[in-house]
């Protein structure tokens, strides 16, 4: 009764105007202002240096109210895997169940183990999951929200997957800054990490993450259940958890900083003058586990892709040769299903040809197996803004776009003739292809709804001015700065 009554008195001011602990009456932009102060401390905390500081602060926010409200409110309503129950079948959907798991998040837990799970990609591959219980989710979102201000004050400069305010936008950005000039690097590497989550080694992350060892043990250390089976887990950290993308930016951490010691004479130094413009062509640019690496020549890039092999393996990691290789710009590369290309001293970034084959697979498997007008209506239409949306920066798009709404106009009609087998092309063309602003439509008029079915039609749009790479978003002095200068595209 005691300890209710203190948990309802530290908490009072979030529930403020309502005068009702509930969880429907949390004011959230007052729990989102407590957890950005703590975080702001502890980012000061690293750049100081004063980790036993930064221990106790992350201590104090683990065990605030406010994040454990957030840490909740990730994964049982903002995350899309919040209908995805562990092994203990559990969701939590009532508000009273919510605010429950809140207070009992203070309490000490057995971590349970993942669930494993297939899932299919859309080229056929199968890829394995480990699905945390969701108490267990909650306790890493609790952590990662205390843990991601240390890791950010020491992340490379030039990392932009799972970080706050950095995109594939913002990698885009950076490597057209990097290969469109006159004087830049005509040699890239382009480089994947083999199984980056399944082969972290523990013990390397046990002895520098920069959290409670004992806590991250019995995550890494879970096992998993499969087939009534227990199985341990020696090496790796599931995709499923909330907590690791954290821990493999961690792990990553460092290789910026690895190359500049290996490859100094020249790196990272900005000069007006062209010999040593020529010896600083090497720079990096990593996306989670896919990065690629600038340099002048093909043998230099050879010696930095040794120089990366070395750094991975202290790690437990490799390079996926089958998915790496050294170009000359002017034959192009791909990275993040963008095809970079230099034609006429101009760098071109175009959709990569296996990115559009996979969305083609992805709108025909929609069609063959959703019998329902509406709820297809809904999956494609979703389907294609994320993917107009993804490379709208792109050049030339519009001939990607008509080639896709062929595609479609296609499946479509495949679609059609299913469902009125014994009507012509031309009947199924003049009652579901109308006339609207944007021309020629797919409509469906279904239980007294029309329901229209959205084209590939947008135009390329620019990446506005990024966020700078040295930019702490932790850091309140720059939140002003941050608002202003988010990557977007307009």
């Amino acid at each position: 009764m005691i300890l209710n009554n203190n948990l309802n008195n530290s908490a009072r001011s979030i529930y403020y105007p309502s005068r009702s602990n509930k969880w429907t009456g949390v004011d959230w932009s007052k729990v989102e202002k407590t957890i950005s102060n703590l975080q702001h401390r502890i980012t000061k905390a690293t750049e100081c240096g004063n980790y036993r500081k930064v221990r106790n602060l992350q201590r104090l926010l683990n065990n605030s109210i406010s994040s454990r409200l957030k840490a909740v409110r990730i994964v049982a309503q903002e995350n899309s895997g919040k209908k995805t129950p562990g092994i203990d079948e559990e969701i939590w959907t009532t508000p009273e169940r919510k605010l429950q798991e809140t207070h009992n998040l203070r309490n000490r837990s057995r971590t349970k183990p993942l669930k494993r799970v297939h899932i299919t990609k859309a080229n056929g591959k199968q890829c394995t999951l480990g699905i945390p219980c969701i108490s267990d989710r909650a306790r890493q979102a609790l952590w990662n929200t205390s843990l991601l201000p240390v890791v950010e004050a020491i992340s490379d400069p030039h990392s932009y997957g799972f970080r706050p305010y950095r995109s594939y936008w913002t990698a885009n950005k950076q490597i057209r800054t990097l290969l469109d000039k006159a004087h830049s690097p005509e040699w890239v590497l382009d480089a994947d990490i083999e199984k980056c989550f399944d082969k972290i080694k523990h013990n390397w992350l046990l002895e520098n993450t920069p959290m409670e060892t004992k806590v991250l043990k019995s995550w890494l250390k879970a096992g998993y259940l499969e087939n009534s089976y227990l199985y341990d887990t020696d090496e790796g950290t599931p995709q499923g958890g909330v907590i690791s993308p954290t821990l493999m930016n961690q792990t990553l951490n460092g290789l910026e900083e690895y190359l500049e010691k290996t490859f100094k004479p020249g790196y990272g130094i900005s000069s007006t003058n062209k010999k040593v413009r020529k010896s600083t062509c090497i720079q990096l640019v990593r996306y989670a586990d896919d990065f690629i690496v600038t340099g002048r020549s093909k043998r230099q890039l050879e010696r930095v892709k040794l120089a990366i092999r070395e750094f991975l393996k202290l790690r437990g990691l490799q390079i996926n040769d089958d998915k790496t290789s050294i170009r000359h710009i002017n034959e192009g590369f791909e990275f993040l299903g963008w095809n970079f290309l230099k034609y006429n001293n101009k760098l071109l970034c175009k959709i990569s040809e296996k990115s559009i084959q996979n969305h083609r697979r992805e709108v025909k498997y929609l069609t063959k197996t959703t019998h329902q007008p509406d709820i297809l209506i809904g999956k494609l239409n979703s389907k294609i803004m994320g993917w107009e949306n993804y490379h709208c920066c792109c050049n030339d798009i519009w001939k990607v776009w008509g080639s896709m709404n062929h595609y479609l106009y296609k499946c479509l009609m495949k679609w059609c003739r299913r469902r009125h087998s014994n009507k012509t092309r031309k009947w199924i063309y003049l009652n579901y292809w109308k006339n609207k602003k944007s021309g020629k439509t797919f409509v469906i008029n279904y239980k007294n709804q029309e329901f229209i079915l959205k084209t590939y039609s947008s135009k390329q749009k620019l990446i506005r001015s990024r966020l700078s790479n040295n930019i702490n978003v932790f850091d309140l002095s720059n939140k002003k700065l941050i608002q202003k200068k988010t990557a977007t595209i307009k």
